[in-house]
């Protein structure tokens, strides 16, 4: 029998596996997975106001967006919305302190949005995508907010800092925690903002960015030396 009989069906195997192994090792390209979570500087043009009433209206602003910005574990905003009526405004002499003093309905209690912000503090603002859906933060260092509810009486100074009621101060619920967070515990805030944000910030994270950007032109027009880098 020719020696070529043997070899044809052993050929057509080979070319037969050779095929199959083309098949198996061609790798389709994988997609890149849309990130679930990102944060971006973002440019933050402030607007200075001036006049009667802008401790009250941020004061307003910062409640409003405890209240109804997601993420957060507060219960002052929503009696404070409910329960208490605008007031007047003191300041530190120095400048660097602020208190909106607000009244409950019966003239019982006593609410307050104290505002510290020190030398050198800076702010600056992000785009932050949270597992998927768009956001916007602004993150201030060497900056505090308290809301306080259920006061007896306002604070008065006390020649380095607010002297508050010894019998009632009120219960508060402050940013800029270094042992805590006004955040839902699972929420992943504030430590989505990675390297912007440390220990000790003050975070504000919302999905309307006319109402941070009102709370913003807020503080930097009731203190001057707060810094608002510019991003082009």
């Amino acid at each position: 029998m020719p020696l070529g009989h043997y070899f044809k069906p052993l050929l057509a195997a080979a070319m037969a596996a050779a095929l199959l192994a083309g098949c198996a090792g061609k790798v389709e390209p994988v997609k890149p997975a849309k990130p679930a979570g990102s944060v971006t500087p973002k440019p933050l043009n402030v607007a200075m106001l001036g006049g009667y009433g802008v401790e009250q209206q941020l004061a307003l602003s910062l409640i409003a967006h405890y209240l109804s910005a997601p993420l957060y574990r507060m219960s002052n905003p929503l009696p404070m919305s409910r329960d208490y009526r605008i007031g007047g405004a003191i300041h530190s002499p120095n400048g660097h302190q602020a208190v909106v003093t607000m009244r409950s309905l019966d003239e019982n209690r006593w609410a307050l949005v104290t505002l510290s912000v020190s030398p050198g503090a800076v702010m600056n603002a992000f785009d932050v995508v949270r597992n998927g859906q768009p956001g916007y933060a602004l993150v201030l260092k060497h900056a505090r907010i308290c809301l306080v509810e259920g006061a007896d009486q306002p604070p008065v100074w006390g020649g380095n800092g607010w002297s508050f009621s010894k019998t009632e101060p009120g219960h508060f619920e402050c940013s800029a925690q270094t042992n805590g967070s006004l955040y839902q515990p699972y929420s992943g805030m504030p430590g989505l903002m990675g390297v912007y944000a440390e220990s000790g910030d003050t975070v504000l994270y919302g999905e309307s960015w006319p109402r941070l950007k009102e709370i913003a032109s807020g503080l930097a027009s009731l203190f001057p030396h707060l810094q608002v880098p510019r991003i082009q």
